[in-house]
């Protein structure tokens, strides 16, 4: 087997390296040491600084996956939220409201009301049809509050996941700031 004489920089000590050897450890130092060969010269690097690449390309790489799971998080909220969403006859899209779903109800059931008992003092047909708007009214009033129950509870789920992605991202970004 033969020996390559290596100066190692970083101590000055002198190192015996064996052909083929790809890593080896400072007798004098203890630094471990990667042995690179190129065709006029044989050196050697530092592994604590190739470490220190390793770790900040790991960390650069979990700030990206971060990044991308707040990307699609908020990607499938807006296809989650958008099925909730209330569409007025005219196309304005809005927020499903508890509020607005009672008083919406009410109204409608209280004008469905109103119209059983006027048309009901002249026939019994015009009454059925409006108990029917009555039911409809009160069927709307029910489905719409559970939208915005299913809303406000799917968008808390996703504040509370994004809020820890991103905790996460800035615990990261601290710790890089620091190093």
């Amino acid at each position: 087997m033969e020996l390559e004489r290596v100066a190692y920089g970083n101590c000055g000590a002198g190192l015996q390296v064996p052909d083929g050897v790809e890593y080896i450890t400072c007798r004098h130092c203890g630094s471990s040491l990667r042995v690179q060969h190129t065709e006029s010269v044989t050196f050697t690097s530092v592994m604590q600084s190739l470490q220190k690449q390793s770790d900040r390309i790991a960390e650069n790489t979990d700030v990206l996956r971060l990044q991308n799971e707040i990307l699609l998080l908020d990607q499938e909220w807006e296809q989650r939220s958008s099925h909730l969403m209330v569409h007025g006859k005219h196309g304005p899209v809005s927020t499903p409201d508890k509020t607005s779903s009672v008083i919406g109800g009410v109204f409608i059931t209280v004008f469905g009301l109103a119209w059983t008992i006027i048309a009901g003092s002249f026939s019994p047909v015009p009454a059925i049809f409006a108990l029917m708007f009555v039911g409809f009214g009160l069927w709307n009033c029910v489905s719409t509050y559970r939208k915005a129950e299913s809303f406000a509870r799917l968008q808390a789920e996703h504040e509370r996941k994004r809020s820890r992605i991103l905790s996460q991202l800035r615990s990261l970004e601290k710790h890089r700031s620091l190093v």
